[in-house]
């Protein structure tokens, strides 16, 4: 039976997030890079708004999967390379982006369960945060629950 929540993101949930980050950092005249990946911290979009530094893309890329595939917001992850220097590493070797403790990176929850992840990067990291957030606000909108 289907319960009509969806279980994972599709693109047009994927290019709402981005459109939504996107639009929170124009507000605020900054130029940035967002990326939006599945579950497996694989992407559904990857974009580079005008103006933003050429690495940006990858680096939200990074931030993004590394929430995904942790199931917590990237710049959180600081005190797990803190404690246990290696670890990441050799997380991101098993994985196909490097993992990451910039902040920017906020997963996506759909009933309590990881669906996805949003990065952001190209402004200072709180903004990053705040426009991965929009981006989650987003979805959070469309979907019609409560997503983090």
């Amino acid at each position: 039976m289907d319960s009509g929540t969806p279980t994972e993101l599709d693109s047009a949930a994927a290019r709402a997030a981005a459109e939504a980050a996107l639009a929170a950092a124009r507000q605020d005249h900054k130029r940035i890079s967002v990326a939006v990946v599945d579950h497996r911290g694989h992407d559904l979009l990857v974009v580079r708004d005008d103006g933003a530094p050429w690495f940006t893309a990858g680096v939200a890329r990074a931030k993004a999967a590394t929430a995904a595939l942790m199931g917590a917001a990237s710049g959180d992850l600081a005190g797990l390379r803190a404690a246990h220097p290696e670890l990441l590493d050799l997380i991101g070797t098993q994985t196909t982006q490097p993992m990451t403790t910039l902040a920017g990176g906020v997963p996506v929850r759909l009933s309590g369960s990881v669906v996805g992840a949003i990065g952001v990067s190209g402004a200072d990291p709180d903004e990053d945060v705040a426009f991965a957030r929009a981006g989650v606000s987003a979805l959070r909108t469309a979907a019609g629950q409560s997503m983090s």
